[in-house]
């Protein structure tokens, strides 16, 4: 099923998570079901897990166990075929030791990726995903 056309109650489904480093363990057993338009937060101290299974999440750490889901794909097990559209380029990630750049508006800071990454983009296309972006984010233009 396509990620644009998903609807089922729990985007995101988490079942037995399990991640050790070291023999030191992260998550044993870590069940967690996300529903659609629900808004969590993920609290620990340092070194708890909070990035590690968010790594997990968005498919960047493979877990010694369990299964992962999000719109119905699944982030564990084979990566996608070549020709298949990999839910993991419909989002992006700013991990806590990241920062937008102060100095810049947001989507100045939306367009640094797109100038490092695609410089071969014009100005004004540039310009204009900077400006869709901003706008599905619900952020004012």
């Amino acid at each position: 099923m396509s990620e644009a056309h998903y609807t089922g109650d729990y985007p995101i489904v988490v079942e037995g998570l399990s991640n050790a480093f070291d023999g030191h363990v992260i998550h044993q057993d870590l069940s967690l079901k996300v529903r659609r338009g629900e808004i969590i937060g993920v609290v620990g101290g340092s070194g708890s897990g909070k990035s590690v299974l968010m790594r997990s999440i968005i498919g960047l750490q493979h877990p010694a166990a369990g299964s992962i889901e999000v719109l119905g794909q699944p982030m564990t097990g084979d990566p996608p075929a070549p020709d298949e559209i990999d839910i993991r380029s419909r989002w992006g990630v700013l991990f806590q030791g990241g920062a937008l750049f102060s100095t810049l508006t947001v989507a100045e800071n939306v367009e640094v990726p797109l100038r490092e990454f695609y410089p071969e983009i014009d100005d004004t296309l540039r310009h204009e995903i900077a400006r869709y972006k901003v706008m599905l984010s619900g952020l004012p233009p």
